[in-house]
């Protein structure tokens, strides 16, 4: 059996504190809207994408979030938002992980783009067209708050050097 190292450690705990940071703020700290609820999940997803990488920000992203679903009673959702949130935890920390504050800003543009997108195109197949102008709408109010979620909690831990 070989060993593991450090650096693997590390990040497979990472991705079991994001996840249930991410399930957590999802579930506890929110706000009903109009399609859905805001919450906190968005923000913690695109702080762990960044601060920690693709990998971690698409683990805490599809089962963070999979799990809130399940456990707030939107299990309809929770196959979707695996598949949505996975995706764009990894857009994020692809984009934006050891870059500068231009680079992730534009990796949580391109993250919420796909949240928004993704769950559009699910909100099309569940419940038909008529129900997805207003999904977007509550989609993209969700996804500006994860971003300024996103920049303020990946600087803090970056300065703080919370990752080395």
């Amino acid at each position: 059996m070989e060993r593991m190292s450090n650096a693997k450690v590390v990040q497979i705990a990472s991705m079991g504190v994001a996840s249930a940071a991410v399930a957590l703020g999802t579930l506890f700290l929110k706000i009903p809207g109009v399609t859905g609820y805001y919450h906190l999940g968005d923000g913690l997803i695109f702080t762990a994408s960044l601060v920690f990488g693709p990998a971690v920000g698409a683990v805490a992203g599809g089962f963070g979030s999979a799990v809130a679903d399940i456990l707030g009673g939107w299990a309809v959702w929770a196959p979707w938002t695996l598949i949505i949130k996975s995706m764009a935890g990894w857009v994020v920390g692809v984009l934006g992980h050891n870059k500068g504050v231009a680079g992730r800003l534009l990796g949580m543009t391109a993250g919420a783009l796909v949240v928004v997108l993704g769950y559009a195109a699910a909100t099309w197949i569940l419940y038909g067209p008529a129900a997805v102008a207003l999904e977007i709408y509550g989609n993209i109010g969700q996804s500006a708050s994860g971003i300024v979620i996103g920049a303020v909690g990946s600087a803090a831990l970056i300065k703080a050097r919370m990752t080395k």
